[in-house]
């Protein structure tokens, strides 16, 4: 029932579906905050990074960052016509915009 609720627009193709844009929608921002990592800290530790992530100024960075990738996932199910999993990248995306707004305007 949800199913139906969720995938109002009809479609030809097998993979689209709201769930299959949803979960890359939100595992790809947490891939993100790993390159993240690799490509700015190199010098520091896993561990001291994750104690610096309280800082807001970091935080906003890597929030919006995932954002971003969020964008190339949205525009890659967009070329290949599977509207339903782009309303899921959507649907993430704003779940993680949330909090990014929050860090960089609010804290």
């Amino acid at each position: 029932m949800l199913d139906k609720i969720l995938n109002r627009t009809p479609t030809f193709y097998k993979w689209d579906k709201f769930l299959l844009g949803l979960v890359p929608g939100l595992l790809f921002p947490l891939l993100a905050f790993v390159f993240f990592y690799l490509m700015e800290m190199k010098t520091m530790s896993f561990e001291h990074y994750m104690r610096s992530i309280r800082d807001p100024f970091l935080l906003s960075k890597i929030l919006s960052f995932g954002c971003i990738i969020n964008l190339a996932v949205f525009f890659l199910f967009i070329s290949r016509d599977y509207y339903n999993a782009a309303r899921g990248v959507i649907a993430a995306t704003i779940l993680y915009a949330i909090p990014t707004i929050i860090t960089k305007f609010i804290m």
